[in-house]
């Protein structure tokens, strides 16, 4: 992935540097994107990539998110052509299925002879920033309306937010009462993956840009520290850390967007 990031910041330099290339315009998209396959898919914690050590399992449980992009255009002396340098920023939450085994979880863990509580106070969530280098090639119908494709490669750096658990037993034995809170904290580290995009769209007065992509943000491996603090009564907390390796998360998405021209 190293090696990635290094050839993109060699193309930077070159193109930046380039007598014969001249940056000649570039765009502010914003957007909502729509996960699809695996990163839109839950079929329950078992097979959810965040918390099963399975390391098959991809679901990710991710819903319709934000786009923030800018990309530069470079032209390269062929009319139409040009050379595409983008940086985007993708926030996804958790979808509806998911939200639901979230309430799910919590409602179950109440009972009347045995009290007992069950609560998320942070649940994850999904930010991806990729960096990619491409072509794009604009067609004008007329001096105010244009098609244009486009792709670029590049990498992406997967960002997922922790998860927080709180769990509360209470009992009652001999009219001697106590409890039991043990709180979960999971981290996730971050995560580089190969990226590609590819997307179609029109140009309106040169100023108005309004597109369709695909963007594959790469597979990669969800793991980190898990803190696990258990607290008897009004006692001292005990602390446990571990290091855990779950399933993989590959964020796919269409993307629908606007964007403005500079």
């Amino acid at each position: 992935m190293k090696k990635t990031f290094r050839l993109i910041a060699l193309a930077v330099m070159l193109i930046m540097g380039s007598q014969a290339m001249a940056q000649t315009r570039g765009a502010l998209f914003v957007g909502a994107s729509f996960p699809v396959k695996d990163f839109g898919d839950f079929d329950g914690f078992n097979e959810f990539a965040l918390t099963s050590t399975d390391a098959d399992d991809d679901d990710a449980g991710a819903g319709i998110g934000f786009n923030l992009g800018l990309k530069w255009y470079f032209n390269v002396g062929v009319k139409g052509l040009g050379v595409m340098l983008s940086a985007d920023g993708f926030y996804n939450g958790p979808n509806a299925d998911l939200k639901s085994a979230y309430r799910e979880a919590e409602s179950s863990f109440n009972g009347n002879i045995y009290n007992s509580s069950f609560t998320y106070n942070s649940k994850p969530q999904y930010f991806n920033v990729p960096v990619m280098l491409g072509l794009n090639y604009i067609y004008h119908v007329n001096p105010n309306f244009g098609l244009y494709v486009e792709a670029g490669v590049g990498g992406n750096m997967r960002f997922i937010t922790e998860m927080e658990t709180v769990g509360v037993s209470k009992f009652s034995v001999l009219g001697i009462e106590g409890q039991t809170k043990t709180t979960t904290t999971q981290k996730y580290d971050m995560g580089f993956g190969f990226a590609y995009q590819a997307g179609i769209g029109i140009e309106v007065a040169k100023n108005l840009v309004i597109g369709c992509s695909f963007y594959d943000l790469g597979s990669t491996k969800v793991k980190g520290d898990q803190t696990i603090k258990v607290v008897e009564n009004n006692g001292s907390p005990a602390t446990t850390n571990k290091y855990n390796e779950y399933g993989k998360v590959h964020p796919m998405m269409v993307l629908a967007r606007i964007g403005f021209s500079f």
